[in-house]
């Protein structure tokens, strides 16, 4: 009984077609992102994909690794059949079976390596196939993108704490004491800004606690545990403390709301200042003398201090005597008519307040002057010390659009100090998707950053005049050793850009640094969830929104790594498929006689070859065959060259006639 194999090979093809899907799709995971949905994966959901994926490529590995070994059988089956029962005397068709049915040892695998290396090879191949597949579609936590809608912020519009009035005369409306700021315009109007109690500007001294003078390079402030860098001051609060709703594109057409907890960062085109609006440069003169007690209640005892720097004079009147042991000091913002935001500060001071302000200023020449003047100026030995500061302010050309992100991250404990939230900017934004849009801001971005100046100007004034909080975030006061009482204990009051650097990278000198992040951070008070509401003097009526859309990078899981060297996983499903083809072009297509992979065609084969050989001898018998000796007499054939060697000189006998002559020897 016979078995044949089909002609066509059906299941091979199908192999062929498996191993291709697979190169395909694990290549195509290195260069396009497949996302799971869903963004908190459990344990248990990553082992129950990892077990699919395993059996599924076991499967799949399976089948192609059979079908490539049945056609490594096949070949083998067509040799059987052509050389019929000489298979026993054919060593390398016995080493080639043992490997392509994997049952060699590891020295026949060695010994064998020249006759049987490309099946070994091919079964190599098949068996990294669930490997390479279960790699290729790891789940790798990575980024993924949506866009979302631009934040509502202040337009600028007029509001109960910047707007235009009719004239300069203006009464206080607040139950506490109010600072204001009016520029006047040519018909008579004014713009108004005022530090009032629920304006921005009414927190001004306060902001300049949120200034880092530690490291400003890496943070210029802080606010709400948020860092600032320099590219961003002024961003609008309400950008990092309200998130907007983000909806992730692929959950379908009504999207799927992302968990802010997986948030990466956050991008948005936003108004932030981009430059320092202040100037300050040493100059000017200061004068007092002792007021006439008669000449108003509210002077009685006060010294009058007169400043002039800059184009800005004022006289300022305080209980403290200017030409006392420790000096006085005097500070006004003086606004430009015509134009909102724009002005002068002048600041002036005496006695040893004036090496406070020269130092504020990092004037290290009038420093080494008159430092060393620090006893006598104390005991009074010398009294006519001052100096004076005048300061360009003009916000409105700093106000700009730009892209910034707010990134989500770990803190840096090594550092000081460590924020888990920083935002940065970059110029320019995205393409508008309205172009009716207005990027136009209003004037109460300028006047109500500038007004800003007005209480931390105002500190001290009615007593000494000193700004203490200005001077808190200008010097460095880290050491505070021999009182000062040395040129180099004042030099160390400076703080300079080579040392730690200003949160304006544009700033020449610390004061003016403090003052422009004063306006800066209040800029971005404008627009504050509170700022929003309708009961806020702040409230907006304007609906306004930046044209660009933003977007948000999240957490999100996908299948594979994306790495590029992933590549390489192609590479078992690739080779097995390349060696599967050139089986399908080699392996004839004829069905044959036996089958070596069945034990029933083993033993057949053998009779067969056992009933041959009986056959010849009995032909050989009948017919009286004789053998003639070519040379001397013939020996048994050597065990591993049995048929065409050159035994004892001579061409060795056909089997056949071989077999005859030992049979008739017996018989003699």
């Amino acid at each position: 009984m016979s078995h044949r194999l089909s002609g066509q090979p059906v299941n091979l093809l199908v192999a062929i077609f498996i191993l291709f899907s697979i190169v395909i799709f694990t290549f195509t995971l290195v260069f396009v992102t497949i996302v799971i949905p869903g963004y908190r994966l459990t344990t248990e959901f990553r082992v129950a994909y990892n077990i699919i994926n395993t059996v599924l490529a076991t499967v799949l590995a399976r089948y192609a690794s059979g079908e490539i070994q049945k056609q490594w059988l096949r070949q083998i089956n067509h040799e059987i059949s052509d050389v019929k029962y000489k298979v026993h005397h054919d060593p390398r068709i016995k080493e080639r079976w043992r490997a392509v049915l994997g049952l060699n040892t590891f020295q026949e695998r060695l010994k064998t390596c020249k006759s049987t290396v490309l099946p070994q090879l091919s079964f190599l191949f098949t068996g990294l196939i669930t490997a390479a597949v279960v790699a290729a579609l790891t789940l790798t936590e990575t980024t993924c993108q949506a866009e979302i809608n631009p934040p509502r912020i202040h337009s600028g519009a007029d509001n109960k704490c910047n707007r235009v009035v009719p004239s300069l005369n203006i009464e206080r409306s607040s139950p506490l004491w109010e600072y204001r700021m009016l520029w006047p315009n040519d018909d008579g109007s004014a713009y108004f800004s005022t530090s009032n109690l629920g304006c921005p500007s009414w927190s001004g001294a306060q902001y300049i606690g949120s200034i880092n003078t530690i490291n400003p390079n890496h943070v210029a402030y802080a606010r709400n545990g948020v860092g600032i860098q320099r590219t961003a001051i002024g961003t609008p609060e309400i950008f990092y403390t309200d998130f907007p709703q983000i909806i992730e594109p692929t959950e379908g057409p009504l999207g799927h709301y992302i968990d802010q907890s997986n948030l990466r960062n956050v991008s948005q085109c936003l108004p932030v200042m981009t430059a320092n609006p202040i100037r300050c440069r040493p100059g000017g003169n200061v004068n007092y003398e002792i007021s006439n007690p008669e000449k108003a209640k509210y002077e009685e005892a006060l010294f009058k201090f007169s400043v002039d720097a800059g184009g800005c004079k004022f006289d300022q009147y305080n209980q403290q005597d200017p030409a006392g042991t420790f000096g006085a000091m005097a500070s006004r913002f003086c606004p430009t008519n015509n134009t909102i935001g724009r002005g002068t500060v002048a600041m002036g001071a005496s006695g040893v307040v004036s090496l406070t302000l020269a130092a504020s200023m990092g004037d290290k020449a009038f420093i080494s002057k008159h430092a060393a003047s620090y006893e006598a100026i104390r005991a009074n030995l010398i009294q006519n010390l001052t100096y004076a500061v005048s300061c360009d302010v003009d916000i409105a050309p700093t106000i700009k659009w730009r892209t910034l992100t707010l990134e989500l991250r770990q803190g840096n404990l090594t550092t000081t100090p460590s924020y888990s939230k920083i935002i940065s900017g970059v110029d320019g934004c995205d393409a508008m998707t309205d172009k009716k849009a207005n990027w136009t801001l209003g004037n109460g971005y300028a006047g109500g950053a500038a007004a800003a100046l007005v209480p931390p100007l105002s500190e001290g004034r009615y007593w000494n005049g000193m700004t203490n909080t200005i001077f808190n975030s200008a010097l460095n006061i880290t050491d505070t050793s021999d009182r000062y009482a040395t040129v180099e204990s004042w030099m160390q009051l400076i703080r300079s850009r080579e040392v730690a650097g200003f949160g304006f990278g544009d700033s020449s000198n610390a004061l003016e640094d403090v003052l422009g992040l004063t306006t800066g951070i209040t800029m971005g008070q404008m627009s504050t969830m509170d700022s929003m509401h309708g009961t806020s003097p702040m409230h907006d009526t304007v609906d306004f929104r930046a044209p660009a859309k933003g977007k948000a990078t999240f957490a999100c899981t996908r299948v594979g790594s994306g790495n590029r060297n992933a590549v390489l996983f192609t590479l078992p499903p690739l080779l097995s498929m390349l060696v599967a083809v050139y089986l399908l072009f080699t392996v004839p297509k004829e069905p044959t006689t036996f089958k070596t992979s069945r034990l029933d065609d083993l033993i057949a084969i053998g009779m067969a070859t056992e009933r041959e050989l009986s056959h010849a001898y009995k032909t050989d018998h009948m017919n009286n065959s004789q053998v003639t000796y070519r040379g001397t007499i013939p020996r048994a054939p050597h065990p591993d060259n049995p048929f065409n060697d050159d035994i004892g000189g001579e061409k060795a006998m056909g089997l056949q006639e071989l077999r005859a002559v030992h049979q008739k020897k017996a018989w003699d």
